[in-house]
């Protein structure tokens, strides 16, 4: 794919991405059960889901169609490093960013979970010590209803269930987001979760659970992916 536009990297901020792609290869080398993807850019990919979930253009959507074309009933553990393009929000142009994740497939969904949560978390604590905190929020949340406490029924959803999974498993901070309309509402079909830091307003990572259907193939996946240029940023 052409694009009107490259970034590269020298000097001082090359050092700090070689730094975050150093900490993320030696933390999941650790782990053997994870194997490496590499992936090719497709700007705006999108999948056709069974569903009204559409898949954003980033990683998610190759690992599946890797997934869906190679083995969907297996297990599967995997971690990529790559570049993707997305258009600007502001003036439409082609920007280029950088991600590290990991998705974990075909797995009870509170298992990898909690997979996601401890690798996501030693590598977070690695690059940022104690700062930074993760906001929760679940996509089935009442629609007709702007914030969930404001419902007059049970609360219908996971949120509580993974966010004591959480507290079990790592000792950093949450909090609670359950208005309605909290950003990718239509990319997650399960509890989902960003990453913040008081240094800086942008999100820093970001995952969550989603099922996909096609035909007679089913996968369900959970992972995450890391904001590399919003992380060199502020290191």
């Amino acid at each position: 794919m052409l694009v009107s536009s490259f970034d590269t990297k020298y000097s001082q901020t090359a050092t700090k991405y070689e730094y975050l792609d150093n900490n993320f290869t030696n933390l999941i080398s650790k782990d053997r059960r994870f194997s490496r993807i590499f992936t090719s850019v497709i700007e705006n990919q999108k999948l056709d889901l069974s569903s009204d979930i559409v898949l954003r253009s980033d990683m998610t959507g190759q690992v599946i169609n890797t997934i869906l074309t190679h083995d969907f009933k297996s297990e599967h553990f995997l971690y990529y490093m790559g570049d993707v393009f997305k258009p600007d929000l502001v003036n439409k142009s082609i920007k280029q960013y950088r991600q590290h994740g990991l998705e974990i497939i075909n797995r009870p969904k509170m298992e990898s979970f909690i997979e996601v949560i401890k690798v996501l978390d030693k590598l977070l604590r690695k690059i940022l010590k104690n700062n930074f905190i993760y906001i929760f929020t679940d996509p089935k949340i009442n629609s007709k209803s702007n914030f969930v406490f404001n419902s007059t029924t049970p609360l219908n959803n996971k949120i509580k269930a993974y966010t004591n999974a959480f507290s079990k498993v790592v000792r950093s901070p949450y909090e609670l987001n359950l208005e309605k309309n909290f950003f990718s509402k239509d990319y997650h079909q399960d509890i989902f979760f960003y990453v913040y830091s008081n240094k800086s307003k942008k999100i820093l990572a970001q995952g969550g659970g989603y099922h996909y259907k096609q035909n007679q193939k089913k996968i369900d996946g959970f992972g995450f992916s890391c904001n590399v240029d919003n992380l060199a940023e502020i290191i």
